[in-house]
């Protein structure tokens, strides 16, 4: 996808097919003044509330202005939960198939002090959970598939 413009606190917001490293997104938002870092990782699950059986794997499909979205979304939770401008964020989901156990959607935020990277976390997921045009294509091990998303 492409990139959107961002500020400079949005080191990284893209949706992607590429493998998610959640240790390069901790290193994106790192700086001398940030005493506190959150990580959230989404990770694809064997199960789901939706699944009559075993989850096997998962493919995401996104519109093409899902990345503008995902910036939009940053912004507004950083305007929101961080007015005077204290945290730094990168924040990537993936797309395309992936496997049980592979990360979807890595959220990192630092801050000088915690409680601050862990508000603007939240809501970036819970926002980024609700808005992002993204769409999961659920497969089940024995061979159904389900959509959500939609």
């Amino acid at each position: 996808m492409d990139a959107a413009p961002m500020d400079g606190r949005i080191r990284l917001a893209e949706v992607a097919p590429d493998t998610l490293d959640e240790a390069a997104l901790l290193r994106l938002v790192e700086r001398p003044d940030a005493g506190a870092a959150t990580l959230f990782v989404g990770r694809v699950r064997d199960h789901d509330p939706q699944a009559t059986g075993e989850v096997v794997g998962l493919d995401y499909t996104a519109h093409p202005s899902a990345t503008e979205k995902l910036v939009e979304i940053v912004t507004g939770a950083l305007a929101t939960a961080d007015p005077d401008g204290g945290t730094v964020v990168a924040v990537a989901h993936r797309i395309g198939h992936l496997d049980v156990g592979d990360a979807a959607f890595v959220v990192a935020v630092s801050a000088a002090h915690r409680r601050l990277t862990f508000e603007v976390c939240e809501l970036i997921v819970e926002q980024v959970k609700h808005e992002l045009p993204v769409w999961k294509q659920q497969f089940e091990a024995d061979g159904s598939y389900r959509w959500s998303g939609l």
